[in-house]
């Protein structure tokens, strides 16, 4: 393969690994807004680094918690929306702590699991990395 063609091959996925995080606030809580609303595991993995891992933890919805890489938080939120059909997300608060570079965002999901629409809380923290936001850790409480 030619040098030039090799070049323009890695290029082509230059733009899907620097993509790989939210470029702002406003576009995580976007994506997360289309995610946890709509069922869009992709929309929320979006905020995952490859190489990076996240905290997931939904408690009573599915079985597995810990840390994820992309691919496995990718299968593990699929599952989890194959399970528990999304009917919305809201925000409720937002809480920026400079001193660590995290943003940490309190939300109502709201589900319905089985039949039977439930809300629960959603602790969602977000970390500055390199300009962009990465997703650091997803918790789910009853309410």
């Amino acid at each position: 393969m030619r040098l030039g063609a090799r070049l323009a091959l890695i290029l082509l996925f230059v733009p899907l690994m620097a993509s790989a995080q939210f470029k702002d606030l406003d576009a995580a809580m976007s994506s997360l807004s289309k995610g946890f609303g709509g069922g869009d595991a992709q929309a929320i993995v979006a905020g995952v680094a490859e190489g990076d891992q996240v905290q997931l933890q939904f408690p009573g919805l599915v079985s597995q918690s810990g840390f994820f890489g992309r691919d496995q938080a990718s299968y593990l939120l699929d599952g989890l929306f194959a399970k528990v059909n999304a009917r919305g997300f809201q925000q409720l608060n937002t809480r920026k702590d400079s001193t660590k570079g995290q943003y940490e965002i309190v939300a109502s999901w709201t589900i319905q699991p089985g039949g039977h629409a439930e809300v629960r809380d959603l602790y969602i923290t977000l970390r500055s990395k390199n300009d962009r936001w990465i997703l650091l850790s997803v918790r789910s409480a009853s309410k």
